[in-house]
């Protein structure tokens, strides 16, 4: 049941594959969309899963969640830096490259989906809530890796994405409303209106964004994706930066509900963006493509298992 489940989410990706390999939407349209996605529905689903989910004192009572994906990008960053000392590289670029490999995966658009389908709506809001923690992962050390631990000034504006301005937005207008505890019906009836269209374009997210995602791997060279760093970096991004994450969480003594969350966002693939911020960034985004194609295609194999063991 957990297999079905999940692979009824990679169905879209795959669609999206097939579709841009038969030339039937342009790179063009991919990297159009792609900003959409990330400027409108992404947003709007984060506004709409906080105002619905939370209030303030469960925000404060969930900070592990950020906490938590920062702890495994850390811990992939660690391993980045460890395990390439002892590997050959063609160049600086792709050691860079494998290193972010390590340290960012694919922490919501992919693990979002599979979320939904086995917890729930409140499981999902959870997710989002740790992608804060994410996004601060991604221009930190994310960009440490990728520029050979050379952080600069601009990383930091890089932060403040539209995604993180309406995590920060809704934590915002969710202590506001809460300090407030608006009476009037009529003000109550107008903002769940104004909520409910908001959540309406935001749940368009899900199936756009694995669509684009699958365009993209389209647009991957299935040639030469089999070759010995490649390989090692699938085994640490799927299975061991993964079981040293979930470890962790247990010795910390983690509570079960964040647990199911981070558990998930562990487990997934390397980052799509990451060819994109390769490729901005100077370092090899040829590896970057291969190593997403290969460790999206592995994990059908490497999520239904831990799943299994999670359930």
């Amino acid at each position: 049941m957990i297999i079905i489940k999940v692979f009824t989410v990679f169905l879209i990706i795959i669609l999206g594959i097939v579709i841009r390999k038969k030339n039937l939407i342009s790179s063009i349209t991919i990297n159009e969309v792609s900003i959409i996605i990330t400027k409108v529905f992404y947003p709007a689903l984060i506004f709409s899963s906080f105002l619905k989910n939370f209030n303030s004192n469960e925000i404060i009572k969930n900070y592990l969640l950020p906490l938590g994906t920062i702890l495994i990008m850390t811990v992939g960053y660690i391993y980045g830096i460890f395990i390439s000392k002892f590997l050959k590289f063609k160049n600086e670029k792709e050691k860079n490259t494998f290193r972010f490999q390590c340290t960012i995966n694919n922490y919501s658009f992919l693990p979002l989906p599979i979320i939904l389908l086995l917890y729930g709506e409140k499981y999902g809001s959870f997710l989002i809530l740790s992608t804060f923690g994410s996004e601060i992962s991604v221009w930190t050390i994310g960009i440490l890796s990728l520029t050979g631990n050379r952080l600069k000034k601009e990383s930091f504006k890089d932060i403040l994405s539209v995604p993180m301005i309406s995590i920060i937005l809704s934590v915002i207008f969710i202590f506001l409303r809460d300090f407030i505890n608006i009476q009037n019906t009529k003000i109550i009836e107008i903002g769940n209106s104004i909520l409910n269209t908001i959540s309406l374009v935001g749940n368009a997210t899900i199936p756009i964004a694995l669509f684009i995602a699958g365009a993209k791997m389209g647009e991957i060279k299935f040639k030469n994706i089999l070759n010995f760093n490649s390989l090692i970096l699938s085994l640490f991004r799927l299975v061991i930066i993964p079981l040293t994450s979930i470890y962790l969480f247990y010795i910390f003594s983690f509570p079960e509900e964040i647990r199911r969350v981070l558990n998930i966002v562990a487990i997934m693939p390397t980052a799509i963006a990451s060819i994109v911020l390769s490729e901005a960034f100077g370092s090899d985004s040829e590896f970057a493509a291969q190593t997403v194609l290969l460790t999206h295609l592995l994990s059908l194999i490497t999520i239904p298992f831990f799943l299994y063991i999670f359930r």
